[in-house]
């Protein structure tokens, strides 16, 4: 059982949020980044109106805020506040050193109170499903609503394992034993993508289903991946060895115990999260909707996007 959850309630604070003001091919007016009360950063990127109903956007594994969907008009058309967090370690937030992932509810939740945000609904893409998981664990009276995209599902502390590919297994034990070998490894998938971040994302899309091919073809998508690559160093490798270490270790909390709306998108294709991961989060979680998409693969995020915005409550 998960102990007892803390409180992260929401709290008055100043607006004191400002613009980054480093410049970089993958920086934009939208960018701004807020100081916590431990002194760390917080980077986020902002669209839409800035009336509108907020929902924050966590990226995936090995990305950052610049791959959130580049098209501003669904969220225009929605009336919705669209906010794109960075998390410790990546693109413009500073590291937290050995977090845990029910640390993020706390940050999410100070950098609402700065934004005069009260609830709020989030998304995780990805590896950031998680994040988007334990914020609506801890925050049941702030977060109205929890999207799930290619969304991963608990790697341990689980009875049912039947989904776990061997690459997890071996993730789960380095985590457990030899957390080096985590950073190591690491270490070794980010050289080519720092040496020439093209060249990588390329290799990389040749390697993924087609119809994950045709969607990273666009040529502004294109961009921002590759732009993602040096972004998601800006703040050294810290920040990619303690998400291994987070997503590999137990979560801290029992999916069974959400209460919010939890809504799941997953491609039947998707050879990055297996399909049974999004069976079982959608079997596991009592309030899960799940909307399996044939034909898609791990980046439907990108072809669902308005529907995946338009069916948060």
């Amino acid at each position: 059982m998960a102990s007892s959850r803390p409180s992260v309630a929401g709290r008055t604070t100043t607006h004191t949020t400002k613009k980054s003001t480093r410049v970089s091919d993958s920086l934009r007016a939208q960018d701004h980044v807020v100081q916590l009360a431990d002194g760390r950063r917080l980077g986020y990127a902002e669209y839409g109106p800035r009336d509108g109903r907020p929902v924050m956007f966590f990226h995936g594994f090995g990305t950052t805020r610049v791959i959130c969907p580049p098209d501003e008009g669904p969220a225009n058309e929605l009336g919705l506040r669209l906010i794109a967090v960075d998390r410790p370690g990546i693109g413009l937030s500073t590291p937290k050193p050995g977090r845990r992932l029910l640390d993020w509810p706390t940050d999410v939740a100070e950098l609402a109170d700065r934004l005069g945000i009260g609830s709020l609904s989030v998304i995780g893409w990805s590896g950031g499903g998680p994040y988007a998981l334990a914020c609506g664990y801890l925050m049941p009276d702030r977060v109205s609503a929890v999207g799930l995209v290619s969304s991963p599902a608990p790697l341990t502390g689980i009875d049912d394992k039947s989904y776990l590919r061997r690459f997890d297994r071996q993730a789960v034990r380095a985590a457990h034993r030899t957390p080096w070998l985590v950073r190591l490894a690491l270490w070794h998938w980010g050289r080519p993508q720092r040496r020439d971040a093209a060249r990588f994302f390329e290799e990389s899309v040749a390697e993924m289903c087609e119809a994950d091919q045709a969607i990273l073809a666009e040529p502004e998508l294109r961009g921002r991946m590759i732009a993602n690559s040096s972004e998601l160093y800006r703040q050294g490798g810290r920040g990619m060895y303690d998400e291994g270490l987070v997503l590999a270790r137990p979560w801290g909390f029992d999916l069974s115990e959400l209460s919010v709306p939890v809504f799941v998108w997953h491609g039947a294709m998707d050879e990055t999260v297996p399909l049974a991961m999004a069976e079982y989060l959608a079997e596991t979680i009592p309030t899960a909707q799940a909307k399996i998409q044939q034909g898609e693969g791990h980046h439907l995020l990108y072809r669902k996007w308005p529907e995946i915005l338009a069916a948060l409550p």
